[in-house]
């Protein structure tokens, strides 16, 4: 599974960066896409912080539960592979 996982984290962004430098329009869809996951990730994350504080715990299980909600999950995977595109793209498109 865990070579399933780094084979999709290469073949992903590679795909994307094809796409993207194919078809110019959908780079600013990867980017509107990105900021808005960027934004879902970074409010699930505050308000589980902002609720482990409001009740006075600091349990590992409490500050991690963010980790298992799926509205911070999918928004993070999809960052996680925005990242080695936005790579790609650069490598492909530097002009020496």
């Amino acid at each position: 599974m865990k070579i399933i996982f780094l084979l999709l984290l290469i073949i992903v962004p590679l795909v994307m960066a094809y796409a993207a430098l194919r078809f110019k329009p959908i780079r600013w869809v990867f980017h509107v896409l990105a900021i808005l996951c960027f934004y879902s990730a970074a409010t699930v994350i505050a308000s589980d912080v902002y609720a482990t504080n409001a009740h006075m715990t600091t349990f590992t299980t409490e500050i991690h539960h963010f980790l298992l909600n799926g509205w911070f999950l999918i928004p993070a995977a999809y960052l996680g592979v925005y990242i080695p595109y936005m790579l790609w793209i650069r490598l492909f498109t530097e002009k020496n």
